[in-house]
């Protein structure tokens, strides 16, 4: 009895882990949003700028409106909360079929802060409000740029 209880307590959480895992490709309403990892642009003797892409693709066979971007995106690094900026490459509102749009997310954080966790939401064809996130690879954060002077 005690061999099954631990089974299914353990299958429950690792199905909700799971779910809460940072993704990195998004389906919505025909539209696939992948996640970059996000890499350092600029090293400062501080801070270093950090931004994130968000590559928004048409997988349908004809256009489809894209989803809309929070103005504002959430980082989370080393126990602190961080407010991002959200970028559109263009004004786009629809997309033609297999035509991609990009976005990026750009952050300042501390020299020392750990690759972050980022948040930002999403509203979808629909008037649903979604919160797409990802977290940041431990290898992203050894990629600091070479300045020459």
């Amino acid at each position: 009895m005690w061999a099954v209880l631990v089974i299914a307590m353990a299958s429950t959480v690792g199905l909700v882990r799971w779910k809460q895992r940072a993704r990195r490709v998004y389906v919505i309403d025909h539209v696939k949003l992948e996640l970059h990892p996000a890499h350092i642009v600029e090293d400062r003797v501080v801070e270093a700028v950090w931004r994130a892409a968000i590559s928004m693709t048409n997988t349908s066979r004809r256009p489809r409106s894209i989803p809309v971007l929070a103005e504002r995106a959430t980082v989370r690094a080393g126990g602190y909360v961080y407010l991002a900026d959200v970028y559109l490459d263009v004004d786009v509102r629809e997309l033609n079929p297999r035509g991609v749009a990009l976005a990026w997310i750009e952050f300042a954080l501390p020299g020392d802060a750990p690759a972050p966790r980022i948040d930002t939401g999403i509203l979808d064809a629909g008037g649903r409000s979604r919160t797409l996130r990802w977290a940041g690879s431990s290898a992203a954060s050894e990629q600091r740029p070479v300045t020459v002077s």
